[in-house]
């Protein structure tokens, strides 16, 4: 678990380019962090689901579902710190933002061509694509490997 999504994200939240440059007591956002869940290292990150949980229990419409992005996308500006995003994500990746008192998540950094968590990652083990392409892959994939099992059983 080298956390290296994780410090990416946390300098691009504060327009830092080296860690070196951080000032004491500066303390970044988090939308991205590590858990251990038993000795296997886990991100808890925004899926961008497409039937947003969060987004649906905003009370202050702040938390949008972009279907052209396919991302779910949170404008701090109108944040009013409720939590009741938090409570409802499946995927604890949501946190407080207690520097700007709003909540805070992975925008995607529509800024950039790709996201500097997905940059860092040495492994692979983050990568960028639509959910709504990767979910037909799958289902076509699974649709392939069905019909190869009839034809040959």
């Amino acid at each position: 678990m080298c956390l290296s999504c994780v410090l990416a994200c946390q300098m691009k939240a504060l327009g830092l380019l080296d860690p070196r440059d951080l000032a004491s007591g500066q303390k970044p956002p988090r939308r991205i962090s590590m858990t251990l869940i038993e000795g296997t290292p886990r991100t808890s990150i925004c899926r961008h689901c497409v039937q947003a949980p969060c987004a649906e229990a905003c009370i202050s419409g702040s938390m949008v579902r972009d279907e052209e992005a396919s991302a779910v996308r949170h404008n701090p500006e109108t944040c009013v710190g409720c939590g009741t995003c938090q409570l409802v994500c499946p995927f604890n990746a949501i946190t407080r933002n207690d520097q700007e008192d709003c909540m805070a998540k992975c925008n995607l950094c529509p800024e950039d061509d790709m996201p500097p968590c997905v940059i860092a990652c040495g492994t692979g083990a983050l990568a960028l694509g639509r959910s709504d392409h990767d979910a037909q892959g799958k289902k076509r994939k699974f649709a392939e490997e069905l019909r190869g099992e009839r034809n040959h059983g």
